[in-house]
């Protein structure tokens, strides 16, 4: 009977690691009925948790209830959207436009295009220059006028106002223009104070012919809704409304990482002791950090490792760590030791925790590739779903 010992990764304790035994244990049940797999809990023995009940995080209560959204976070959701993608609210303020129609005046400039015409005029308005040399950013806001020219979003936002108006168009390329500057700013958006940013928006509104209502106010309604969906993924308000929660599962999962760099001695002696205990052949089954886990035991000092026959490792980023200098049993260079046993290395290229071994390590790592079936943000913990791994192991384990 061949022994497989399941070590987890970071941020996993009791019942969640049940949970992954069962899944394990039942997937190798249907390709290998040879094979045991016992448990390795170590998270549970010797992972981090908040040994003070919280008290270094500010308002830690488990389950606090959650505030709703007030308007100044939208506002502030709205300008993350922004930093990430200084075109969003032109994009939607084309294809809103697109739904509407203006009045035809004779003799007049389309709106869109006498914005356009303005807009070319921006970097030499000592007005702009001013609140540009006040955030810090230069004097002449050459090089974020001139990229918003080239833009596409912004070219299709002006024919749009052709034909709509353009109303509210002015603020949209106002807090376009100040995004794209403040996303190069050399400390972060953040570096710029609320009051200097809305002084940037505002010299080039008044610059633009001041601002219009109308079409705006419809928009602004959809930008929120855009902008809460961004935040939903780490804003603001949302982000410290929830950081008991959030702080219990991320301080887990980075927790046990720096507690393994200070005590890893302790967790490496806790898996050798269960190791030690199986009949062989024995297999080392890590995840995630418990694949680092499992090779610097094999890896460390000679004759302080068990007897194991074969080491897997899934979605491991054991050899990256070895590329960077960063493993506290092998520095770079070193390879691996002469008694290192078999090296079977898994991964998703949808995990992006996930790394390959043979082109740093050498061919004694056979690295195969699994396919979850999800997105980047679930492929590190799909693994033991996934049949093709099981039917990867089947072959691979000793019997």
């Amino acid at each position: 009977m061949t022994s497989v010992l399941f070590i987890h990764g970071t941020g996993v304790r009791a019942p969640g690691y049940a949970e992954a035994l069962r899944a394990v244990r039942a997937g190798l049940a249907e390709v290998r009925a040879d094979v045991t797999v016992a448990e390795c809990d170590w998270g549970s023995a010797l992972g981090s948790y908040l040994r003070a009940d919280g008290a270094s995080i500010p308002g830690y209560v488990p389950d606090k209830p959650v505030e709703g959204p007030l308007p100044q976070d939208e506002e502030r959701a709205r300008w993350a959207l922004l930093y990430v993608d200084p075109d969003a609210e032109l994009n939607l303020f084309a294809l809103a436009g697109q739904q509407a129609a203006a009045p035809f005046r004779p003799g007049a400039l389309p709106a869109g295009r006498q914005l356009w015409a303005w807009t070319e005029e921006l970097a030499a308005a000592p007005a702009v220059r001013d609140a540009w040399r006040a955030a810090d950013l230069g004097a002449r806001p050459d090089g974020d006028v001139a990229a918003l020219l080239t833009s596409e979003t912004f070219r299709r936002a002006c024919d749009a106002a052709d034909g709509a108006g353009a109303a509210g168009l002015a603020r949209l390329t106002g807090r376009s223009l100040a995004a794209r500057a403040l996303a190069g700013h050399p400390g972060g958006p953040g570096a710029v104070p609320p009051a200097g940013r809305d002084a940037m928006v505002a010299a080039v509104v008044d610059q633009l012919g001041g601002e219009e209502r109308g079409l705006a106010d419809g928009l602004g309604r959809a930008l929120g809704a855009s902008a809460r969906l961004l935040e939903r993924a780490g804003g603001s308000r949302f982000v410290v409304g929830r950081r008991s929660r959030i702080s219990e599962r991320s301080l887990g999962f980075a927790g046990d990482i720096l507690s393994y760099l200070v005590r890893g001695e302790a967790v490496r002696a806790y898996v050798a002791d269960l190791a030690r205990r199986l009949p062989p052949p024995v297999v080392l089954l890590g995840h995630s950090l418990g694949g680092i886990v499992a090779f610097d035991l094999l890896a460390g000092e000679p004759g302080t490792a068990p007897d194991v026959a074969q080491l897997v490792t899934v979605g491991s980023q054991a050899p990256v760590l070895y590329e960077l200098d960063a493993l506290p049993s092998r520095p770079y260079g070193t390879g691996l030791p002469a008694a290192f046993p078999r090296w079977l290395n898994i991964y998703d290229r949808r995990d992006l925790l996930s790394f390959v071994g043979a082109e740093v390590f050498g061919q004694r790592v056979r690295d195969v590739e699994v396919d979850n079936g999800q997105p980047v943000s679930a492929a590190h913990s799909a693994y033991w779903t996934n049949r093709h791994l099981y039917e990867v192991l089947a072959q691979e384990l000793p019997g």
